[in-house]
């Protein structure tokens, strides 16, 4: 105890050369890492960015004091072809020799480019699902901390989704992050399948970004958010898929997408995603209609916003959208929106948002704030 008979605070950790890597495919990746990184500032850390594709946007000048950024020559990883239940070899080894050949010299040289930002070999390496920053752990010898959500398929034994086997994320989780000295997951819905325990690990709840945990939702009844993803091509045209939300006039539905999707009916507004624009809207929204990406539906939770979920055709998504239907907050889209459908989910946002409010008391808990004490970070 203190003289004042106040607990004395833990010393602090020794301030380290950081590396974090976000893998830049969409923006939930960068978003866990962009609350990291400030902590990690916070604490006097020196820290650099591994990143590529959305994730360059996203974390570019997105902290107080500058964070320099290295890119890889091509999206590590890119090349490997998925079956349902794991790694497709022959695809795979078709798509790698497409590659340059010194790939491996890439590593190297960006091994060579984040040791002259740090000032020296990073001592940590903190990546959500980037593979070039863990080889440059691996390849120094720094302590490797994975912060990505898919790793609790590794952790537990979850069933198959849409076809799909856990394999068919854990195979890659397994091939690119083969050991790490902690292994952080997080999860929006609760797991209660068995453990693997070939895979140590912890799963604590989602990391979200400082601007949603700030927020105090509202509901406007006639408010619905769409959210379109460029990583996936739609099952359906565009213009279909907006003639469909022409048969609710009275919804206002508003269309976020990354690329202009054409003429809209009256009742729909379009907008190319930005950022802050988006979260406001999610913030008012009565509901979203969505991919089934982990950290978007993290957020709804956390905002309690009902999702239809229109997921991608890989296990991950698929998982996603199945746990929505099982936990009562959404509905898994059949692969094409139609008017019965959207129908159907509008009717019942009031219960779902109920449920949404329950399981996000349940999933919230804190346990994300103190993750770098508990790291010694």
């Amino acid at each position: 105890m203190t003289d004042a008979g106040r607990p004395a605070q833990a010393p602090a950790a020794p301030t380290r050369r950081v590396l974090v890597g976000a893998c830049g495919m969409g923006n939930g990746h960068a978003s866990r890492q962009l609350n990291l990184v400030r902590q990690l500032q916070e604490r006097g850390h020196r820290v650099a960015l591994v990143t590529f594709g959305d994730g360059v946007a996203a974390l570019n000048d997105a902290f107080p004091s500058h964070v320099p950024i290295a890119e890889p020559a091509h999206f590590p990883g890119g090349w490997v072809a998925m079956t349902p239940t794991g790694i497709d070899i022959t695809r795979s080894a078709a798509n790698g020799r497409e590659l340059d050949p010194r790939g491996d010299a890439w590593n190297f040289a960006l091994c060579e480019q984040v040791a002259e930002q740090l000032g020296d070999a990073p001592e940590v390496v903190l990546t959500d699902y980037e593979p070039a920053s863990a080889q440059i752990a691996y390849l120094v010898g720094a302590r490797l901390i994975t912060t990505e959500q898919q790793s609790k398929f590794l952790l537990y034994r979850t069933p198959d989704a849409g076809g799909y086997t856990r394999w068919h994320e854990a195979a890659k989780l397994r091939y690119f992050f083969p050991a790490a000295d902690d292994r952080i997951a997080s999860s929006f819905f609760p797991l209660e399948w068995e453990r693997d325990e070939r895979y140590e690990g912890q799963v604590i709840e989602p990391i979200l970004r400082p601007d949603v945990l700030s927020m105090t939702p509202e509901v406007d009844g006639t408010s619905v958010v769409v959210y379109l993803s460029p990583y996936a091509a739609m099952r359906q045209e565009p213009a279909e898929f907006l003639r469909v939300l022409a048969g609710f006039p009275e919804v206002t539905f508003t269309v976020f997408s990354k690329t202009p999707i054409g003429d809209a009916p009256q009742n729909v507004v379009t907008s190319l995603f930005d950022r802050p624009k988006f979260t406001e809207a999610l913030r008012t929204c009565s509901a979203v209609v969505a991919t089934a990406g982990h950290q978007l539906l993290s957020e709804c939770l956390y905002l309690r916003k009902p999702v239809l979920a229109l997921p991608f055709d890989v296990y991950e998504q698929q998982f996603n959208a199945m746990m929505l239907d099982r936990c009562g907050i959404g509905v898994h889209g059949d692969r094409e929106l139609s008017v019965d459908q959207l129908q159907r989910f509008l009717d019942q946002r009031p219960a779902f948002a109920q449920a949404a409010d329950r399981l996000a008391t349940r999933q919230f808990t804190g346990s994300s704030a103190d993750l770098l004490n508990r790291l010694g970070l």
